[in-house]
């Protein structure tokens, strides 16, 4: 006897609901024994928002031809006192409160590999627990009544949000409230703190991704000068050096020296992409080469006495420098090139 279309479609819609059910029902266990609170991959996530009275931070990930990474928006937000216009009311008496006004600081920047780590610790995200919590005053002792911090985690075109509520007494975890089902977990707080404080723990401020010892050769170049250098016993920190392509038996002080101080060379903060500076003006140029690949690192400056700032294709943005360790490096580069290794 051959089932109807329609009774097919409801035995189904049936599975669909039993299914849906015991998803939303029964915890699920990771293997530390923590309840589960999202399910999920890294690798489906395409964005991670956090929003709160003082901060807005939007993580998204994005593609290249240099391949995936994590771009970090950040906007802090800080109260400003405005002078009130005096408002005379029918008293004839006027009002001398100054107006509060919330101004926006933005910012924005690739994100270091513990983007990476953030990612993972929300695929499954894992809980202490989860609480049972009906009472009104309980919940509004646990921060969760009238809730100002928000978590939203966009997987696989699903969006789940996440309430913050306030800090667990003593281990100073928090109280996480999933929108979708109202159910409540604590949450170690050290999978609340990255986004939390993303401006400082997030940024990725190197130039490249090459590791020191893996560095096999480097190429200078200012202008129409140019000069090769290879990396002398890379493995070994004591006798690490570098040498003239031309003399690579013959380590040259000059060019050890110059090449440590570009290899520690870190930035501080992105330039806003939607405002960079202007007046750009190269100065020169570093391309790593390695087993894995290479990389060029480009240091320009805002006009004869500003900024300093480098890009290549592992910052994709510019960065700025700290101006001394650019001056330096400028500075020397012209006796570098002219030297003979």
């Amino acid at each position: 006897m051959k089932r109807s279309a329609a009774t097919t479609a409801a035995l189904l819609l049936i599975a669909l609901c039993a299914a849906w059910v015991e998803w939303t029902s029964v915890e699920q266990v990771d293997l530390e024994g923590k309840v589960v609170l999202l399910q999920g991959e890294a690798d489906d996530i395409s964005e991670v928002r956090w929003v709160s009275e003082d901060t807005e931070v939007t993580i998204s990930r994005k593609d290249d031809a240099f391949g995936g990474f994590y771009w970090v928006d950040y906007t802090r937000w800080t109260k400003k006192k405005l002078p009130a216009a005096r408002d005379v009311g029918d008293t004839g008496e006027g009002s001398d409160e100054p107006e509060i006004e919330r101004v926006a600081t933005h910012s924005a920047f690739k994100a270091a590999q513990k983007a990476d780590a953030l990612m993972a610790s929300l695929s499954p995200m894992a809980a202490q627990r989860s609480l049972v919590v009906t009472d009104e005053a309980k919940i509004e002792e646990i921060g969760l009544k009238e809730v100002t911090t928000t978590i939203e985690v966009e997987r696989s075109g699903r969006t789940q949000k996440l309430l913050v509520g306030g800090e667990a007494y003593g281990t100073r975890d928090y109280y996480v409230q999933h929108e979708e089902s109202g159910k409540i977990y604590l949450v170690d707080r050290d999978l609340i703190q990255p986004l939390k404080y993303a401006r400082t723990r997030l940024p990725d401020r190197s130039l490249f991704a090459l590791a020191i010892p893996d560095v096999l050769s480097a190429s200078v170049s200012v202008a129409d000068k140019s000069a090769q250098f290879l990396q002398v016993h890379p493995d070994d920190p004591s006798l690490s050096a570098w040498a003239s392509a031309a003399t690579p038996d013959v380590p040259g002080e000059q060019a050890t020296t110059w090449m440590g101080k570009f290899l520690k060379l870190k930035g501080t903060r992105y330039a806003d992409p939607a405002a960079p500076p202007e007046g750009l003006v190269p100065r020169f140029e570093v391309s790593l080469v390695s087993k894995e690949g290479s990389t060029t690192v480009a240091i320009s400056q805002v006009g004869e006495d500003g900024d300093w700032y480098a890009q290549s294709e592992h910052t994709r943005g510019l960065i700025k420098l700290v101006r001394s360790g650019a001056v330096a490096l400028s500075g020397d580069v012209d006796g570098l090139l002219g030297a003979d290794g």
